[in-house]
């Protein structure tokens, strides 16, 4: 069944979810005001630089900041500098000190009772940086687009031992990786980090997907080739195929997929293959920047590989199933890519 959606003189009007039926229209939100939703910003223009003491202050009870190990649950595996060359953080830092550091959330996402008694919720810190250097507020957070490219291909990297250890356990029959940046996404600490979550049953966005797939063979594919119409797609390369999502759950939404990958992992992925995934994802991940933003990476048997990456800086609310799209869309679009084409010509 083709995915329901108008278009008029060329232009996308409206689109139905065909995973959760949710419609999106398109209209022209330029004038909104989002104030109140995102909270005043009231820092002065040029706020001083925090001094080391409130640095210190910030950071002292911080679970995922160096030499606060203590404050979390015990330790898993760490990388260190040695094994990401591609960390900037070696200027300021022992040689010695990690870099991405992992173990088990302290308040499990499922319990662990329902898991053969082990706790399958896990931390991936991603830096042991908090803050950006000289940081002139408290806002001045690290975020996942400042890591670079090749140590955000490490992250992933330690996302696959996670989910390999997760596996381990046979009660675990799906893992979902998990990103939530700002406290507009619900991330519950400032510090970069990501959850992946191991569950008893296939977690139910997923296994939607999954159902949508069976009853109409080839949706995703279907989905690629209509973003390409529509004039959506960011970039289309390596197997892998990223586009702005005007069926997302937010009105700024991508997706980056493999189309051809299918019931398997990340873990199942050849080095070259996590290469191409890991670029695309980061690649929007640097676009959006330090704002607001989720991902999830989403596998599973009958699926192609894919994440789903929100913007919230712009959150519009979801009225009785239907989402309002800024009509800039398709300007945004090709803003990024031409963006991404300037970023892989330095």
């Amino acid at each position: 069944m083709p995915i329901e959606h108008e278009t008029r003189d060329g232009a996308l009007v409206w689109i139905r979810n065909p995973i959760t039926g949710v419609v999106s229209y398109v209209v022209d939100v330029r004038n909104k005001s989002f104030a109140f939703t995102l909270g005043l910003r009231d820092e002065p223009v040029e706020p001083p630089h925090l001094t080391d003491a409130q640095i210190h202050a910030a950071t002292k009870d911080c679970p995922f900041c160096p030499g606060n190990e203590h404050l979390s649950t015990a330790e898993l595996f760490r990388m260190s500098a040695a094994e990401i060359p591609e960390w900037t953080g070696k200027g300021n830092r022992p040689h010695d000190q990690w870099v991405v550091r992992v173990f088990n959330n302290l308040f499990p996402r499922i319990p662990a009772e329902l898991t053969a008694g082990r706790n399958e919720s896990y931390i991936v810190v991603e830096d042991p940086r908090h803050y950006v250097d000289s940081p002139r507020s408290h806002s001045d957070l690290l975020s996942t687009a400042m890591l670079g490219a090749g140590h955000f291909r490490r992250l992933l990297e330690a996302d696959v031992r996670v989910m390999r250890l997760a596996r381990e356990n046979h009660s675990i029959r799906a893992v979902v990786v998990r990103k939530n940046q700002g406290r507009e996404s619900g991330a519950s600490q400032p510090h970069p980090h990501q959850q992946i979550i191991g569950s008893p049953e296939p977690f139910p966005a997923v296994a939607a997907e999954a159902r949508a797939e069976r009853e109409t063979p080839g949706l995703f594919d279907e989905i690629a080739t209509l973003m390409e119409r529509l004039g959506l797609v960011i970039e289309n390369q390596g197997g892998v195929v990223s586009y702005a999502s005007p069926i997302g759950s937010f009105p700024r939404s991508y997706d980056v997929m493999m189309p051809e990958y299918r019931d398997a992992t990340l873990a199942d992925l050849s080095s070259d293959e996590l290469d191409c995934f890991a670029g695309a994802l980061y690649r929007i991940l640097r676009i959006l920047g330090p704002l607001p933003l989720d991902y999830e990476i989403h596998q599973g048997p009958g699926l192609p590989l894919h994440a789903h990456v929100n913007a919230r800086f712009y959150p519009y609310s979801n009225v009785a199933g239907t989402l309002n799209l800024p009509s800039t869309l398709l300007q945004r679009t090709a803003e990024i890519r031409t963006a991404i084409a300037r970023g892989n010509r330095r």
